[in-house]
């Protein structure tokens, strides 16, 4: 009984350790079109809104991984990169959507900072 739930439990870690470095290996584009979604769905984004926040998170995902690559790891170029992002962002959404983003960001901060609830 021990070893089957052992090897279940195993399993699971596996799985999600798994998925964890296919999006860190992900492009800067299927990044880009992970957050354009992410945005549409949370805040309605229309059509113009969605090929700006794409183009926006484009170049934003690009820098970092650029970051990433030159592998020094320089979390204030980082946060500068996000302050910029959120910066331009602003000037494509409405006022809701712009609090409604916000509410998403400290929703995020709130949970450790990662894509949802850790368990």
């Amino acid at each position: 009984m021990k070893k089957t739930l052992f090897a279940i439990l195993m399993a699971f870690v596996s799985m999600t350790a798994f998925a964890q470095r296919q999006e860190a290996n992900a492009t800067p584009e299927k990044r880009a079109e992970n957050q354009t979604k992410t945005l549409t769905e949370n805040l309605s984004l229309s059509e113009d809104q969605q090929k700006q926040v794409y183009n926006l998170s484009l170049a934003r995902a690009q820098k970092m991984q650029e970051l990433r690559d030159a592998q020094t790891q320089d979390r204030s170029q980082m946060r500068a990169s996000m302050e910029t992002f959120n910066t331009e962002l602003a000037k494509i959404l409405t006022v809701e959507q712009q609090e409604k983003y916000k509410t998403m960001l400290e929703d995020r901060r709130a949970n450790g900072g990662g894509r949802g609830p850790r368990n």
